[in-house]
């Protein structure tokens, strides 16, 4: 053999044992762990994603658990002119994320189950105990409308805002392996629930238009829309010997209806002898109709030298179809009321871009740098751009377990509302932070 041969030879024979490793030990291990931890930070309502990577796992059974918990630390630098300091009101929250799969080289499939969309705001830290008045005697989704306060018989000030969807799935995967790769199509469908509740504070005048508090009031809703179908379709393709795969996945719209429940008035003061303070009057509530918006991922990975992996991520999700919420009260003692929370987002663009390195069979780590296009348009202003920077690590104790660990810090860039843009009121937000962690166990028989 030449010495140019034997180097050649050398070299193959490293880039060999490096994809070994890359196959065995990293392929998309600690990404996931960094991946996962930078999902849950993008923008608007997204949480958990169905864990469908898990079809892509050696092994006839694998089962992966995972949890992660974010800190969004958001709060109001101003309300209608005036600067406040009402603490954050993004709360922290908690996603689980649950998969097992069933498969070989050619079929498998996998059941999953998640938080997919949620968020809550507490707005009790503002002056007042809660966001600025609106016209609550009104149905209307129009900012005027809930600002005619010349024609107003009842106003409210949202103080708690929930909500969460839990959505449990079953996706498979058809799989060819041919000399130029393995090609694989994905398909499944999904259901999705929803829950709503809210809080707010309420007054009614004794007539339209004359402000005097005839009652004032809080009032409690919980409101709940039965399972919808959803499904989702991909395509992946492979080519192992470079731990090569490039994967879309489409998962569709889901239009919850009918979402209903009840809630409490509780009376803290009162002009009215038939309503004295103190009185608890029981009500239905109602929400319109709200859509989980549909969304398109691209995901890719492949060995660009021995014990490294590139690998990167772009999402859309058509968040223009959350544009306004209403919720609405009714009782024969109090009659309708709603209130009203404006967004018209526009659509949200995710994408992130890193690199893995395999440190041995049993250890290997990934660190990758995200963007995230904020959904909001000026009529809302939580949802502004993320900078993200995320990271994560992969231990194998043997072929049967694997522990992943991931982190993510986020910056989140400033923005304002106003009513011109659609608000019902005028705020701004500072720079702010968000912060990550994830850790998942996965078992392979």
């Amino acid at each position: 053999m030449t010495p140019c041969n034997a180097e050649t030879g050398r070299a193959s024979e490293e880039w060999g044992e490096f994809m070994s490793i890359n196959r065995k030990s990293l392929s998309i291990a600690a990404v996931l762990a960094a991946a996962t931890c930078s999902s849950a930070l993008a923008g608007g309502f997204q949480r958990g994603t169905a864990d469908t990577d898990i079809l892509f796992e050696p092994g006839t059974v694998n089962t992966r658990a995972s949890m992660t918990y974010v800190d969004p630390q958001r709060g109001f630098t101003s309300v209608n002119g005036v600067d406040v300091d009402g603490g954050d009101y993004t709360g922290d929250y908690t996603i689980p994320n649950y998969s097992i799969s069933l498969g070989n080289d050619v079929f498998g499939c996998a059941g999953t189950a998640t938080e997919s969309f949620a968020g809550e705001s507490d707005y009790s830290g503002l002056p007042g105990g809660a966001l600025p008045m609106q016209v609550s005697s009104t149905q209307s989704g129009s900012s005027a409308d809930r600002l005619d306060f010349a024609t107003a018989s009842a106003i409210s000030r949202t103080q708690r805002l929930a909500f969460d969807s839990t959505e449990l799935g079953l996706t498979c995967r058809v799989s060819y392996a041919a000399d130029s790769g393995r090609y694989s199509l994905l398909g499944g469908v999904f259901v999705e629930d929803f829950h709503f509740e809210g809080t707010s504070l309420g007054t009614r005048y004794p007539a339209p238009g004359l402000p005097i508090a005839a009652v004032t009031s809080r009032i409690d809703v919980e409101s709940d829309g039965d399972y919808k179908a959803g499904f989702r379709i991909g395509a992946a393709y492979e080519i192992p010997e470079i731990a090569l795969r490039v994967q879309a996945m489409y998962r569709s719209e889901v239009k919850h209806d009918e979402i209903e429940g009840d809630g409490t008035v509780t009376i803290l003061s009162s002009l009215l002898p038939t309503l004295p303070a103190g009185t608890v009057v029981p009500v239905q509530s109602f929400l319109n109709e709200t859509t989980s918006p549909q969304s398109l991922e691209i995901k890719g990975q492949t060995g660009i030298a021995p014990g490294w992996l590139l690998l990167g991520s772009f999402r859309w999700t058509d968040w223009s179809t959350n544009e306004v919420a209403i919720n609405t009260i009714s009782s024969p003692l109090i009659g309708t009321t709603s209130s009203y929370a404006p967004y018209h987002w526009r659509d949200g663009y995710t994408a992130s871009i890193g690199v893995g390195h395999a440190f041995n069979e049993q250890i290997s780590g990934a660190i990758a740098v995200g963007y995230d296009r904020g959904v909001s348009t000026g009529a809302e202003t939580t949802y502004t751009d993320i900078y993200t920077l995320s990271g994560g690590v992969s231990f194998k104790a043997n072929k049967m377990a694997e522990l992943r660990f991931g982190g993510v810090l986020g910056y989140w860039t400033d923005g304002d509302q106003s009513i011109s843009e659609g608000s019902y009121y005028d705020a701004t937000v500072g720079d702010d932070f968000v912060y990550g962690v994830n850790a998942s166990m996965r078992f392979t028989f």
